[in-house]
């Protein structure tokens, strides 16, 4: 029996036949349920980071190290606004 009843399951976006522990360039990208707002806000054309952004910055940072085989060209985090 499913502790969650596979309440929380999603389909795999993962490419059939892809061995994903090979090099090659990944590209990640996180946004928030309903593109909320929680990573910090943008003052002065500059994303300034909240508790939560500093958070995914000191994780990103501690990947670089802890994953000897990772390398990261470069990162942004980031805000995206739409305006509708």
């Amino acid at each position: 029996m499913s502790l969650y009843k596979d309440k929380f399951k999603t389909n795999s976006t993962r490419l059939k036949n892809w061995d994903y522990s090979s090099e090659a360039v990944y590209f990640i990208t996180m946004v928030a349920k309903n593109r909320e707002c929680i990573f910090g806000t943008i003052v002065d054309s500059k994303m300034i980071l909240n508790e939560n952004g500093k958070i995914v910055e000191k994780e990103l940072l501690k990947s670089i190290t802890i994953r000897k085989n990772w390398f990261f060209h470069n990162w942004l985090l980031c805000q995206i606004i739409f305006i509708y």
